[in-house]
């Protein structure tokens, strides 16, 4: 039965160090995203060769600064209302594998396409589920990963692009991302894993 590989289960442990020291009380996309960049490897390498800009300091500032909502905050004349936030304390608490309605969103979308070019073979019919999903679950344009990233200028097209050559089958060329897809029993694997029950409201 496919299950998670290490790098999958690398990336979750960081996700959940990252979500606790921001004092967060659920995972969202953000703290996956900044468990991908703080744990490495070959699609972190491969993405950060062609786009420098997107590093760990990068993205934590910006979720510290909530740049994703800084034009809204802007124009309501509250410019310093996310460094207030950033700088006040912050509670010690570890998530209980709560997450958000975006991350199950974007999860499942994710996983969906995923698996579909796993089945069609542009990806490798791998037998675990890897952090291959992760990284395009933070690059759906639903995510709040996805939208922070646009707000520090980064190209979410082209990052998804480099995470499929690197991870598409030795020989094959990078595939198209499906834009369409049905949930499948990749998905429905993702889902338990990450126990759709306790989405936070």
């Amino acid at each position: 039965m496919l299950i998670y590989d290490d790098t999958f289960t690398d990336v979750m442990t960081a996700t959940q160090h990252e979500a606790t020291a921001l004092g967060a009380h659920v995972y969202g996309s953000e703290h996956v995203l900044l468990g991908l960049l703080a744990t490495g490897g070959l699609l972190a390498d491969a993405v950060t060769a062609v786009t420098p800009s997107l590093t760990y300091a990068a993205v934590l500032d910006a979720v510290e600064r909530s740049a994703d909502d800084a034009p809204f905050i802007g124009s309501l004349g509250l410019s310093t209302v996310a460094a207030q936030v950033a700088e006040a304390p912050r509670p010690i608490r570890t998530p209980r594998n709560r997450h958000t309605p975006e991350l199950q969103s974007a999860l499942n979308t994710a996983s969906a396409g995923w698996g579909r070019l796993r089945k069609n073979g542009s990806l490798p019919k791998e037998s675990k589920l890897t952090s291959t999903v992760l990284w395009l679950a933070v690059l759906e344009p639903a995510s709040r990963a996805s939208r922070l990233l646009q707000a520090l200028d980064v190209d979410v097209d082209q990052v998804r692009a480099e995470v499929l050559a690197a991870a598409a089958t030795p020989g094959k060329p990078a595939p198209e991302w499906p834009t369409e897809v049905r949930t499948g029993p990749v998905t429905r694997l993702v889902q338990r894993i990450f126990n759709r029950s306790s989405t936070a409201g």
